[in-house]
């Protein structure tokens, strides 16, 4: 199960250690905001670098933490949140953001939670994140479910089926296909 090597890959990584200690101590601090995840490329890069035997992770362009607070709407809160884990691990690109607000953004109706606003990021591969849920135990999220990680499929998620030049732009700018040549592009039949 693909859960158990991402969680073998963190525990052999004493930086995503660390970074997911601070979202925890963020957590304690901020009890009335909920479960905070680590989301995007921090799972999903790990599991690529894995399936690709490198010998070093992939350096971290940020580290999206992802939370959702319909009532704490306001971007001035994420950056309280992220200056925060600034002063816990100042060397991290933290990337704080309410999903509860980010449905203007991508044009969509007001999300339900965070499974909801997850499901429609562009990718099926970036929806996925973690928590610390207990000292000794993750926690995962994954609308998507762990396949196309796990197959190193990119597909884009319903919604980007009908956005796919934004998918395209994101592939292209990323890089994904030059840094993980074994990377498969799945796209939506017509």
């Amino acid at each position: 199960m693909i859960e158990c090597t991402l969680t073998d890959c963190i525990n052999q990584d004493p930086q995503k250690q660390a970074i997911l200690a601070a979202l925890k101590q963020l957590e304690i601090t901020q009890k009335g905001f909920g479960s905070f995840f680590i989301a995007a490329g921090f799972l999903r890069n790990m599991y690529w670098d894995y399936a690709h035997a490198f010998s070093s992770p992939t350096p971290l362009s940020d580290v999206d933490v992802v939370y959702f607070h319909p009532a704490a709407s306001e971007k001035t809160q994420d950056m309280i949140l992220e200056n925060e884990l600034v002063e816990l691990l100042p060397n991290i690109p933290w990337s704080v953001k309410n999903q509860a607000r980010m449905h203007v953004k991508s044009g969509h109706t007001p999300y339900t939670s965070l499974e909801d606003a997850l499901s429609n990021w562009v990718e099926t591969a970036t929806a996925i994140g973690v928590r610390v849920a207990s000292k000794q135990h993750l926690e995962f999220i994954a609308p998507w479910g762990f396949q196309d990680v796990e197959d190193l499929i990119l597909r884009p998620t319903p919604f980007f089926e009908q956005k796919l030049p934004v998918f395209q732009q994101r592939i292209e700018s990323k890089q994904w296909l030059e840094k993980w040549p074994k990377l498969r592009v799945v796209w939506p039949k017509d």
